[in-house]
């Protein structure tokens, strides 16, 4: 859903990732900082810091938003940086909700649902997206509006309840896009 504003940040994206192509620095050593940066996040919930968490988190999806448009400013576009990117954000969303699990902040079993369910809505849309679907950026959960709850939630301390709502909503999500992939692949 929140793919539907990038358009619209697209020029402040710009803005910021201009001194970065100055400085030399590639898109894939931006995906490599944010990887960093998210751990780095994923280790402050671990210590049960959930506000510092989120800082970092807020950090991490900036530089993750900036990759894709330093790429596309350098002319340094590949394919193997958008499966180094996708690789890399799995990595991050496991690491997280680990962080979080292992610091009691959530219960480990709905971690691992919320975790499943994420890894099951990007998964669902490479595979379909592969098959010939088309682009397949559908449901209510994507990976940006995710992030966003476990952020938000964070913010208050209440990073539990984050991780239910990612749990319920990711497989919500896995199943609008089941549906739409079987109408458009059928």
């Amino acid at each position: 859903m929140l793919n539907r504003y990038r358009a619209n940040v697209k020029t402040y994206l710009e803005s910021i990732a201009k001194p970065l192509v100055k400085l030399g620095i590639t898109p894939n050593q931006l995906t490599f900082l944010g990887l960093l940066i998210s751990l780095s996040g994923a280790y402050f919930f671990a210590q049960g810091s959930q506000r510092i968490a989120t800082l970092i988190l807020l950090l991490g999806s900036l530089i993750d938003a900036l990759d894709g448009t330093l790429a596309r400013l350098t002319g340094k576009t590949s394919r193997f940086g958008a499966f180094l990117d996708s690789t890399f954000d799995r990595i991050s969303d496991g690491a997280i909700f680990f962080g979080i699990a292992y610091g009691g902040l959530a219960k480990w079993e709905i971690a691992t649902i919320a975790l499943i369910g994420s890894y099951l809505v990007s998964y669902e849309r490479c595979r379909a997206e592969l098959a010939g679907s088309g682009t397949l950026a559908v449901g209510i959960a994507e990976r940006a509006e995710r992030l966003l709850i476990i952020i938000i939630t964070a913010i208050f301390n209440r990073v539990d309840i984050g991780v239910y709502a990612v749990a319920i909503l990711a497989w919500i999500t896995a199943f609008q896009r089941l549906w739409e992939a079987k109408k458009r692949l059928s």
